[in-house]
């Protein structure tokens, strides 16, 4: 009777309180709160999953693993979905800390009665720092089998391209440049696809396109290209163009203080990335933060530098590039 006069509220679990903080990117927090779901034995599975993609996200891979795992020791049988999305977690966490056979092992444990797109992909990323090309380039065949998602070609020319193979890699692109686009997004990475093939006229015109036909990425890559290609002018307008957009503003910042860099203005680089911190894109965050690290030592504050750095790493523990930068700090 009271609750229908007065309304019952509704005091949300710590498993629930984990979900909505990894969903905000509160990750140090989300796993707090995933462990106390555990010792309340609430989606004791789904509360270690939510670990390791917390961990995951702050590249703390390790514990990713071990959260996996555990989750994977705990799941029921018949939850098939569940236990495949671990096994791919799973194979991702051993691969970033290169663990490629461990890496393969899992994706073999996958396939065996999945045909994961995503399973092919990590195997056959593992098989090429291997060495094992041949079986690399069957995985990938399988990837790209009837595929006319761009990204799917450019994601394997990536892995060619970190392994320095980018001449073996290139194939890929020529492929996807054969894929006929057909609206603003397709041209968008059409044009990527030429941008790394060093094609930058087909890449300006695709991308170009790509925002007559209002897809307004493609105006934070024709900043980008402008830059690689040595125009910081066309650069900057391109970026300029952004900067009223909430969506492209964080990058758009990022791009303009690559520009100010690269003319030695630390000053005005340095008050485009704490221009673009302010607004909400947790995607850009880490370079934002992590350029203003950079520019505070080019400047020569070193302890701006260390104090941010250290600042860096309290959020994203796992950045192997950041714990370098701060034994070079450190050391300095």
């Amino acid at each position: 009777m009271l609750c229908l006069l007065g309304g019952c509220s509704h005091t949300p679990t710590s498993y629930e309180t984990g979900i909505k903080n990894l969903e905000e990117k509160n990750y140090t927090e989300a796993i707090g709160n995933f462990q106390d779901a555990v010792k309340e034995e609430d989606h004791t599975v789904e509360s270690w999953r939510g670990i390791g993609v917390a961990w995951t996200e702050q590249k703390v891979y390790d514990k990713a693993q071990e959260a996996f795992e555990t989750a994977l020791g705990l799941v029921r049988s018949s939850d098939q979905a569940m236990e495949k999305d671990l096994y791919l977690y799973l194979a991702d966490a051993q691969y970033h800390q290169e663990d490629y056979e461990g890496c393969l092992e899992t994706c073999n444990t996958l396939l065996e009665g999945s045909r994961e797109k995503d399973g092919y992909f990590l195997r056959g990323s593992a098989y090429l720092h291997l060495k094992e090309y041949s079986q690399a380039e069957e995985d990938f065949s399988r990837v790209i089998e009837g595929s006319e998602d761009y990204q799917d070609y450019l994601d394997i020319f990536m892995v060619y391209r970190e392994c320095g193979l980018n001449a073996d890699g290139s194939g890929y692109l020529e492929q996807a440049a054969e894929i006929r686009p057909g609206d603003g997004e397709d041209y968008y990475h059409r044009g990527r696809v030429y941008y790394y093939l060093g094609d930058y006229e087909n890449a300006e015109n695709d991308l170009k396109e790509a925002v007559e036909r209002d897809y307004p990425m493609a105006q934070i890559y024709l900043g980008k290209l402008y830059f690689a290609a040595g125009d910081r002018e066309k650069a900057r307008e391109a970026y300029e163009q952004c900067m009223d957009t909430e969506e492209l503003k964080a990058e758009a910042c990022n791009g303009m203080a690559y520009c100010s860099i690269q003319e030695e203005d630390y000053e005005s680089a340095l008050s485009y990335v704490q221009e673009g911190q302010k607004e909400e894109d947790s995607e850009e965050q880490p370079a934002l933060l992590f350029n203003e690290i950079v520019i505070y030592e080019k400047m020569a504050d070193y302890d701006s530098a260390k104090e941010k750095l250290r600042e860096y790493l309290e959020l994203y523990p796992g950045d192997i590039d950041a714990v370098r930068e701060n034994y070079l700090l450190e050391t300095r």
